[in-house]
């Protein structure tokens, strides 16, 4: 008895002393912190919420990752100053408690929202970034998207925000074991002496992430935006000023208050200054990040005219307590929110759906990430059990998300067989074949929506020529050029050239199919963003970094020469997409292009004595993805079609094919009225979904193009 009341009152104690230790935490909490938190969560959701009113509030980011760097790095540099070590589990631990139950929660919602409200064609994407999310790895994912020309047009997931939270868990991994490795390279060294150790390997990593950044930046900026390499030095920054506060804590109140307000003046000049189109974050960086540096290193000072009073004002202290769980909650209301209500959001509806998330933010941070951020029970069981918790939720989250999304892709390439077989065996009113100058008009209803029209399989009905991972087509990288020869390899009829980007791609597989019943051979010249012309600093918006430029113009020049050169082949087919070249937002490094650069890239095939053949850029869908789009209207007849004045570039407008109107020896092919009438183009015919994305082709559709657009090169020819 005595022994049970003991530990029970050792246990109570524990409970105090477990208590004393979170008031305590609770009680350094600094002001100025919670503020910056507060205006950085404010400058981010303003930004999402309304775009053009904010269009540089996504560096509130930046000021969050200074903030977690200060913190975070601060904490384990005061360890090593007291311990000389870091308890890398009871760090983890922390972090677990803090971040993970919330976090969960929000992916688990999510994920109930996409299966209530998003239309099936957005489950594989979506499940695919959720995933992601829940193993800390999203950032890697959209990086790879960016640069990816098919994914870069993909609708933002619901989690898509999860890529900052990505970056924070990798440092957050990644940091310590940094300084445990140098600790441990450092063991025979005074403790002192091991602490500027780390010191230095902070500084040195700050340069190496700082000046990699700019360096990405100016290459692919797309992709710099989420690399983890390139914000690094944000967080060591923060650190930074964290060892150097420890030395130096005393500023001058006058000094203090200057640099509270420069430094949110920087941030400030930061959300309205920037936009998309700033190269971000490269130097761009340097002005969210130092102005956070400088609130911080401002504190709270005494003069009346500092940002003292402001700071403390409990709006704002109450923002930055929230601010975690309302960067979870902010945008999947935004992406479902229109889904759900089946119709975009006005001013009224994102004003209530901001009120929405302020109470969800409220309550996650009430009843979620207070209490497993404080429980006594966890700290009981000690760091390990949190650390292994985390390490068993985030492997059921990514099995769960590659098991479900396994599942939906098996379902969707049996449907794509079994389409392509019956458009194959019966090719009547189905497609292409439905609609078109050369058609018997005996079907009643071209543009009904049938039991093919599936848009879950036209999003991934992605032909060869167009894939991103194709042997036959060259990267934006690369220049040395790739040929792929098809169809009757001896004595054929006429050996044809295919030539240009992916929009050229998409005729590969049907001319393959008119090629093998008419006796021709087929060899695709094949790069991605690449107009084909061989004329130097032709750019397109998705190529801006200079090598790719460079490297579209040696590709091209390179491929029209061995095209000329190659005695076998009789009949050369250009097409891209024209549109995407003819535009003047292309920087200092390109130019649009023009009728001249599509004359001097024919000129040698023709004197080669070559047919060269022009197929006119097809029609698109405008703005939207066809499969989303029908995916939300498949009880309409001729859904999403869209207005032939936005689908169809005018040909006086259209230099390619106005450089075919002025070169008698080129002939031009105009697909427009197999995809449109009068007053509108068609995403939905013979029963096909025309589009995979915006712009681009299916498979199955192109295919059953293959006897008209195989006839039109044939009189073409003849």
């Amino acid at each position: 008895m005595t022994m049970a009341r003991t530990l029970g009152g050792a246990r109570a104690a524990g409970v105090r002393s477990v208590l004393l230790r979170s008031l305590d935490s609770a009680r350094r909490v600094k002001p100025e912190i919670q503020a910056l938190r507060a205006v950085a969560v404010g400058a981010v959701v303003i930004f999402h919420f309304w775009p053009a009113r904010l269009p540089g509030g996504y560096a509130g980011v930046d000021v969050f990752f200074v903030i977690s760097g200060y913190l975070i790095i601060g904490s384990l540099l005061r360890e090593v100053r007291d311990t000389g070590r870091v308890r890398l589990v009871d760090f983890w631990a922390r972090r677990a408690r803090r971040l993970i139950p919330a976090s969960l929660v929000t992916l688990l919602a999510v994920t109930l929202g996409v299966v209530i409200w998003v239309p099936r064609v957005s489950w594989i994407p979506f499940i695919h970034e959720i995933g992601a999310a829940g193993v800390y790895a999203l950032n890697w994912v959209l990086a790879a998207n960016s640069v990816d020309y098919l994914a870069s047009q993909n609708a933002p997931s619901p989690v898509q925000h999860f890529w900052s939270l990505s970056v924070e868990e990798q440092f957050y991994i990644a940091w310590p074991l940094l300084i445990v490795v140098t600790l441990a390279l450092a063991v025979r060294l005074r403790p002192a002496n091991r602490q500027r150790v780390v010191l230095v390997v902070l500084v040195a990593i700050v340069a190496a992430s700082a000046v990699f950044s700019v360096i990405a930046t100016d290459a692919s900026q797309p992709s710099a935006y989420f690399l983890t390499t390139t914000r690094a030095w944000e967080f060591g920054a923060g650190g930074i000023l964290a060892a150097v506060l420890e030395r130096s804590p005393s500023i001058r109140p006058a000094l203090a208050a200057a640099l509270g307000w420069g430094g949110i003046a920087a941030i400030g000049a930061s959300f309205v200054a920037f936009n998309a189109q700033t190269a971000f974050p490269g130097w761009a960086a340097w002005l969210p990040v130092g102005g956070s540096l400088l609130v911080i290193a401002g504190g709270l000072p005494t003069p009346r005219w500092s940002l003292s009073l402001l700071f403390r004002l409990r709006p704002v202290q109450w923002v930055g307590d929230i601010s975690y769980s309302l960067y979870l909650w902010h945008w999947p209301l935004i992406v479902i929110a229109p889904l759900a209500l089946h119709r975009e959001l006005g001013t009224t509806s994102r004003v209530g759906l901001l009120i929405v998330a302020l109470a969800i933010a409220w309550a996650s941070k009430t009843w979620i990430e207070d209490p497993f951020r404080r429980s006594a029970r966890l700290r009981w069981r000690g760091p390990w059990f949190a650390t292994l918790a985390t390490v068993v939720i985030t492997g059921i989250v990514l099995t769960g998300s590659l098991v479900w999304t396994g599942s939906m892709e098996s379902a969707v390439a049996q449907a794509k067989k079994e389409a392509l077989h019956i458009v194959t065996a019966n090719g009547s009113c189905l497609g292409a074949d439905a609609f078109g100058p050369q058609r018997v008009r005996t079907c009643l209803r071209p543009f009904a929506v049938s039991a093919l029209t599936d848009p879950a399989v036209a999003a991934t009905d992605i032909g060869r020529g167009v894939q991103v991972a194709d042997k036959c087509k060259q990267t934006g990288e690369d220049s040395a050029v790739i040929a792929c020869r098809f169809g009757v390899a001896a004595h054929p009829v006429h050996h044809v050239a295919l030539i240009g980007d992916s929009h050229a791609g998409v005729f590969l597989e049907p001319l393959q199919l008119y090629a093998a019943k008419h006796d021709w051979q087929v060899t695709t010249y094949l790069k991605t963003w690449c107009i084909g012309t061989g004329v130097p600093r032709v750019a397109a918006p998705d190529n801006l970094d200079a090598s790719g430029v460079r490297s579209c113009a040696d590709w091209g020049a390179s491929a029209i020469r061995d095209i000329a050169a190659d005695p076998t082949i009789d009949v050369v087919v250009f097409s891209n997409f024209t549109r995407h070249y003819d535009v003047s937002d292309v920087g200092s490094l390109g130019r649009p292009v023009n009728e001249q650069d599509f004359r001097s890239a024919w000129s040698p095939l023709i004197r080669a004595g070559k047919k060269v053949i022009v197929i006119r850029d097809t029609p698109d869908a405008g703005n939207s993805l066809a499969p989303q789009c029908i995916a939300e209207h498949l009880a309409d007849y001729d859904p999403c079609a869209t207005p032939k004045a936005v689908a169809v570039v005018p040909a006086g407008d259209d230099p390619q094919w106005s450089a075919v109107l002025d070169t008698p020896a080129v002939t031009g092919i105009d697909l427009t009225d197999d995809f449109c009438d009068a007053d509108v183009c068609h995403t939905v015919i013979g029963g096909l979904i025309v589009y995979f994305d915006s712009h681009h082709l299916t498979a199955t559709f192109a295919r059953t193009l293959a006897p008209y657009l195989g006839e039109k090169i044939s009189r073409a020819i003849r």
